[in-house]
């Protein structure tokens, strides 16, 4: 255990111009983000992972506390840096809690041989636990050696109150002591904020590591294969292509990657990239080309730009995609046929599937609900497993 419970992240409002809140001349302090106990166990990483790296399960408790009757917040984000300042960094290899567009009812997760945080109905495989929430949750970092949670609420400001966090860190083998720093941002609700730009003042501390001989609270992901995990090798790696055809499509794209994530598959999705300033051409086609599957959605907007209906300046990027995928068909349909998957989402229509993906000759996926129950069929496509193994030929007669 590490208790790093006296420190805070102080949020303050500075003057940009003209004053509308009376404040001291440093600012006026609307709150903090304190943060609680860390918990840290040693995993016992898999014996397919490089043995340069030593893993532990992080349990990272913060709070948010305004101050009162000062307007609430439209959001705020906080970030644990485990890189920075160090020559050797460590990396986040899954966070909790994965990103969600919609209320989370509390939910237990156990870890795979691959490390990722898969949910579980059984409490004795638990590793994680989080509670409900109604907050609208992106991360950010996973991979990296910072990760970010961001919280907003569909109702409004963001509630007050204490929030766990959890993180799968590697740090280089034999290290003991782990420089952490600690950030927030946020923004407030409220007109009468205008002329103030919020500040923050990162903190750093050193988290203490448990030795990994030690056996003490040691986590052990299974060793072999269960149905929340991929076949051996690495996490099958899939890529959405979707049209950014209204709110409620780029809500369902979301959805729907955060239940493949759920399942165990490394799903990848524009929204969760856009953390920095990039080339989107590029970032398409390096998905494209290295993604083991590439995941169509159906829509109008779809069809109408895979079928070469609509000028070229109507919806670049999905245009980039979807000709990449014709250029790649075309050249190669042995290869790229398996890979290339039409999926229908709810309230969409099979109709609205281009005609280069043949959704009728070949297969398509219908989804009715966000559940692992409806991606039954897809699920077996992606982990190359079938849900009803080929018997063994009998003796005959």
């Amino acid at each position: 255990m590490s208790s790093e419970n006296t420190i805070a992240v102080d949020l303050t409002l500075v003057d940009e111009g003209s004053r509308k809140i009376d404040t001291a001349p440093d600012g006026v302090r609307i709150g903090a983000v304190s943060l609680g106990m860390w918990q840290e166990d040693v995993i016992s990483a898999p014996s397919d992972m490089s043995d340069d790296w030593d893993t532990y399960l992080i349990r990272i408790n913060y709070e948010l506390v305004l101050e009162p009757g000062l307007p609430p917040l439209s959001w705020f984000e906080v970030r644990a840096d485990f890189a920075s300042n160090t020559p050797e960094p460590a990396f986040i290899v899954d966070a909790l809690p994965h990103a969600t567009s919609a209320p989370r009812v509390p939910t237990s997760y156990a870890l795979n041989r691959y490390l990722a945080l898969v949910p579980t109905d059984f409490d004795s495989s638990a590793a994680a636990h989080l509670p409900g929430t109604t907050d609208i949750i992106n991360v950010f970092g996973i991979g990296r050696g910072a990760v970010r949670w961001q919280h907003s609420s569909p109702a409004g400001g963001v509630l007050q109150g204490a929030r766990s966090a959890w993180a799968v860190l590697a740090v280089p083998k034999g290290r003991m002591k782990q420089t952490v720093e600690f950030s927030v941002r946020y923004a407030v609700q409220s007109d009468k904020a205008v002329d103030y730009r919020p500040t923050q003042q990162p903190v750093s501390f050193t988290l203490t590591l448990s030795a990994p001989a030690q056996s003490r609270g040691a986590v052990e992901p299974p060793n072999s294969a269960d149905p929340a995990e991929p076949p051996p090798g690495s996490p099958p790696y899939v890529f959405i292509s979707y049209a950014h055809d209204d709110a409620r499509r780029k809500t369902n794209a979301l959805r729907f990657g955060e239940l493949l994530r759920r399942c165990g598959i490394d799903a990848h999705l524009d929204q969760w990239d856009c953390d920095q300033r990039g080339d989107w051409s590029l970032w398409a086609i390096r998905h494209t080309r290295e993604a083991d599957f590439v995941i169509v959605l159906a829509s109008p907007m779809c069809k109408a730009v895979g079928n070469g209906e609509v000028d070229h300046k109507t919806h670049r990027g999905l245009q980039t995609e979807l000709g990449q995928l014709r250029e790649l068909l075309h050249a190669d349909s042995e290869k790229w046929v398996p890979k290339v998957l039409p999926v229908v989402l709810p309230g969409e229509r099979v109709e609205d599937l281009p005609l280069f993906l043949r959704p009728y000759t070949m297969d398509h996926y219908l989804v009715d609900e966000f559940t692992r129950e409806e991606i039954e069929d897809l699920l077996p496509v992606l982990t190359r497993r079938p849900r009803r193994p080929r018997p063994p030929l009998g003796p005959g007669a």
